[in-house]
């Protein structure tokens, strides 16, 4: 059973700049570590996958045994995005493509998502924990409210006295005052 690596272990692991520039590039998806890596270096990269939002995944068996880092949601929105591009009519087809071409490789994940998340109408991953299409952000409690009560009644007193009424006289006497 493997233990829970410190930050600064992680850090000092010899695969955390490897894993931090993979997680970074957006032209590559998947990056897979020779058989030569043992069990504790498999563990560390693990755990820095988890810490970095990374996928990964071990194949084979015994000697065999070696361990793929992926990016699985910038995957499943690439396939997804080809998958409805043949379904889809020419012309969106079309702009897809031409937005792959036209932005590069180096933006061909975030294009992508985009897609997947504007034309097909489903959440994607790979742009980070938003709302999904269509739904607004929920609302965040106050950060300065430790009171458990109501504090609607406060709020509007306190606003009473700040606003005054503009009047259309008072609009035209700033504007005479202006000239």
């Amino acid at each position: 059973m493997a233990y829970q690596r410190s930050y600064g272990r992680l850090q000092s692991s010899p695969h955390w700049r490897t894993l931090e520039e993979f997680a970074a590039d957006s032209t590559k998806l998947e990056l897979a570590f020779g058989l030569r890596v043992t069990s504790t270096a498999r563990e560390d990269i693990r755990q820095i996958c988890k810490y970095l939002g990374l996928n990964f995944r071990c194949l084979g068996q015994g000697l065999q045994k070696k361990i793929v880092a992926l990016k699985l949601d910038a995957l499943r929105e690439r396939k997804r995005a080809e998958e409805v591009t043949a379904d889809a009519p020419k012309h969106v087809g079309g702009f897809y493509r031409g937005a792959l071409a036209l932005l590069g490789p180096g933006h061909a994940v975030k294009v992508n998502a985009l897609f997947v998340q504007e034309y097909v109408g489903e959440k994607a991953w790979s742009l980070g924990e938003g709302p999904a299409p269509g739904e607004r952000a929920a609302k965040r409690p106050r950060q300065g409210d430790v009171g458990g009560g109501d504090s609607d009644s406060e709020d509007v007193e306190a606003l009473l006295g700040r606003y005054v009424t503009i009047t259309k006289e008072s609009i035209d006497d700033i504007e005479a005052d202006d000239i």
